[in-house]
């Protein structure tokens, strides 16, 4: 059941990001105008267009991002840590294979921000957790380009544990929790700020308990100035867009939590 999740998931969203709504409606519009269908492709080129200036031009998918990262602020720590989880899907495994050295994409910062976590709480593990999120996996894994990050940038491998099985948030958590040692304390969950809402709801989901999220790689910008960015802009749309099309799928088949169960989030 897991596998056909995970491949229905994929196909869907590569069919549903915006891009390519507004390619298949541009070419359906092309082809009936040259078939003289003229009021047909009319309306679709206009309609590729408008949902192009939607996407690529207006503030919506910056809102959408910007509502999504203000549910979980970034936590003053307090009380005992037992350990740091850190979400897979910052590594860039294709760029590793081809130049031979461990890269991050827009997301490295997830990275920093463990290893930053790491230096200051030194007793507690880290759990690395993501196996590929592709339909056809590259070459190195993604466990294993983190492996070489954080080891490589000071992190002693012994408190390492990584995971590298799952393709997806729900599996993230399920399979991350079999590596979770018995600490007191609470668990700081790493991903990107927009992920958070639906990385907190799935881990809870699975079982996990006294988690405080710890948001990182902010994309919004509110209040500041306009730019011209339309691909930029674009790349939030889609972001902002799968993130509430996902969260919306995971409640709908349990993998995620809502509301939050007592006991998930740690209260100190």
């Amino acid at each position: 059941m897991g596998d056909v999740f995970f491949v229905a998931s994929k196909i869907a969203w590569g069919l549903m990001r915006v891009d390519s709504l507004i390619l298949a409606l541009l070419l359906v519009g092309t082809l009936a105008l040259w078939l003289g269908s003229w009021q047909t492709g009319r309306v679709l080129v206009s309609l590729s267009l408008l949902v192009a200036a939607v996407a690529t031009l207006s503030p919506l998918g910056g809102a959408m991002l910007a509502a999504l990262e203000r549910r979980h602020a970034v936590p003053r720590i307090s009380g005992p840590v037992a350990g740091i989880v850190l979400l897979g899907g910052a590594e860039d495994p294709v760029s590793t294979a081809l130049r031979g050295q461990p890269s991050v994409n827009e997301a490295g910062e997830r990275f920093l921000a463990a290893l930053d976590l790491a230096r200051r709480f030194p007793e507690a593990p880290v759990i690395f957790t993501g196996g590929s999120g592709r339909l056809i996996p590259a070459a190195i894994p993604e466990a294993e380009v983190a492996r070489a990050l954080l080891t490589g940038a000071g992190l002693a491998p012994e408190r390492l544990l990584l995971e590298g099985a799952s393709r997806n948030t729900a599996e993230n958590a399920r399979l991350s929790a079999d590596l979770a040692p018995e600490r007191d304390g609470q668990w700081l969950l790493v991903t990107s700020a927009f992920h958070m809402p639906r990385a907190v709801e799935t881990f809870c989901a699975a079982g996990w308990r006294d988690i405080t999220p710890y948001p990182v790689d902010f994309r919004s910008r509110a209040g500041a100035p306009f730019s011209w960015d339309p691909a930029g802009r674009l790349e939030a749309f889609n972001t902002g867009f799968r993130e509430y099309v996902g969260l919306a799928v995971y409640r709908a088949t349990g993998r995620a939590a809502h509301p939050l169960p007592r006991g998930c989030l740690y209260r100190g």
